[in-house]
């Protein structure tokens, strides 16, 4: 395998490429934050540590390396698309003389989002420009994402269209099932998951489902006004915050629920004007917390607590893409699976079949799936609505029955997750070497 590059050391440690150049390096998100004012853009993940490479920095190499990249948060912040973070581009915090062999043609870039999977397609162009813009060639850099499978279609399709030939390269790494999975296999020994003995003693559950939700954007919103309006809320564990903090109410300008985004949701309907409605209400139930409560503190991997899975029976995911063309999963998608949890998924079309893909089992005829085939998103949600009122109109000893139905395929997608998880030190190697350039 090639070398690593860096630009910069400190006490004997590489610091991660494209962090600001003119920054004193900090290393915690949340005090970088509180010291620059803005959100980290590179981080070292620690995913990649895994990698078997070379390290060095890049005044002592030449040519044939790679520049690897660890995205931190929303890649429009770490190319700059997002204007607010313009200044953060990785591209403007490049050395000049690592710039000045990339743009000879003497290495690549790669960019690790092993956390992330939303990759949309107008982004992709926009960083495709960009690199333009620095002398370097799209085909120079490599982007793994976690699994997205709608961006790299639509990208190539881009590219067609205006007859470029020289275009960037997406991998799905499926990276976030494999932290996931590692997660499960730390928490048998933290005792932080559902263990088997805890599964298998059968107790009559406290609520009926478990609905995680951190950042607010328009479709969780739906989803937890849809449960209000249902009487589904407080009965059940629902974790939301829509107060006026950035980092959590994403629902649109002054903190409020987008309007042309929800009527893609919901159409121009009475159910639309009813749940935007309950905003003022919605906000006074504000923060709703289930096992942490700092909504802040929540991370992809890691955060796993087994008592509110324990205390109901389904999960309803409410995935980072529902609205939205680009499709993926993320890491929301594993937690039921690691605690034998069934689960209905406000997701991306055909969620449900990427995991079969995987070797995964869904819920039907438990579950009423067809929602996953559903492209209109207004449809799909109606869909949801529907089964998820169908599935909370039992009682609990219907539902404790109905669940007990679904035994064997938890216990496969639990064991068959597992199995990913054994992988978890290899799998980012053979994405890698799978390269070719």
């Amino acid at each position: 395998m090639k070398t690593f590059i860096y630009d910069r050391k400190e006490n004997g440690m590489f610091l991660p490429n494209g962090y600001h150049l003119s920054y004193e390096y900090v290393h915690d998100p949340a005090k970088y934050k509180d010291k620059y004012g803005f959100e980290k853009t590179v981080h070292f993940l620690g995913a990649t540590d895994s990698i078997k490479v070379e390290k060095k920095l890049s005044s002592e190499v030449e040519k044939d390396f790679i520049y690897p990249v660890e995205q931190f948060g929303a890649i429009e912040k770490l190319i700059g698309e997002d204007e607010l973070y313009s200044e953060f581009c990785f591209l403007n915090h490049i050395k000049k003389d690592t710039l000045k062999k990339l743009q000879n043609r003497k290495g690549h870039i790669y960019v690790f989002a092993l956390e992330e999977s939303r990759l949309p397609t107008q982004t992709l162009i926009f960083l495709h420009k960009k690199l333009k813009e620095f002398g370097i060639l799209p085909s120079q850099l490599i982007y793994l994402t976690g699994n997205n499978w709608s961006s790299k279609k639509e990208y190539i399709s881009a590219c067609d269209n205006w007859f470029e030939p020289d275009r960037l390269t997406v991998i799905n790494t499926n990276s976030q099932m494999y932290l996931k999975a590692h997660d499960l296999l730390k928490g048998q020994q933290n005792n932080n998951i559902v263990r088997g003995k805890d599964f298998y003693e059968q107790k009559m559950r406290k609520h009926q489902f478990l609905c995680f939700n951190r950042r607010i954007r328009p479709p969780r919103y739906c989803m937890i006004a849809m449960l209000y309006d249902n009487n589904l809320l407080t009965n059940n564990l629902v974790s939301f915050s829509i107060e006026d903090k950035p980092d959590l109410n994403c629902l649109g300008r002054g903190g409020k629920p987008d309007p042309s985004t929800m009527r893609k949701i919901l159409g121009k309907t009475d159910t639309n004007s009813r749940y935007i409605s309950y905003y003022d209400e919605l906000k006074k139930l504000s923060p709703m917390t289930v096992d942490y409560s700092n909504l802040l503190e929540v991370m992809g991997p890691g955060c796993e607590n087994k008592q509110p899975y324990l205390d109901t029976y389904f999960s309803i995911v409410t995935e980072t893409s529902f609205n939205e063309d680009t499709w993926c999963l993320t890491e929301k998608i594993w937690r039921p699976i690691i605690h034998y949890h069934p689960f209905i998924v406000q997701g991306s079309p055909y969620t449900l079949a990427q995991l079969k893909d995987l070797g995964f089992k869904s819920f039907s005829p438990y579950i009423n799936e067809s929602y996953d085939e559903e492209k209109n998103v207004k449809k799909r949600m109606e869909k949801l609505t529907e089964e998820i009122v169908r599935l909370c109109s039992m009682s609990r000893e219907e539902m404790h029955e109905w669940y007990w139905g679904m035994k064997d395929i938890l216990i496969y997608n639990r064991a068959h997750l597992q199995g990913y998880g054994n992988q978890f030190y290899t799998y980012l190697n053979e994405s890698i070497n799978a390269i070719q350039h």
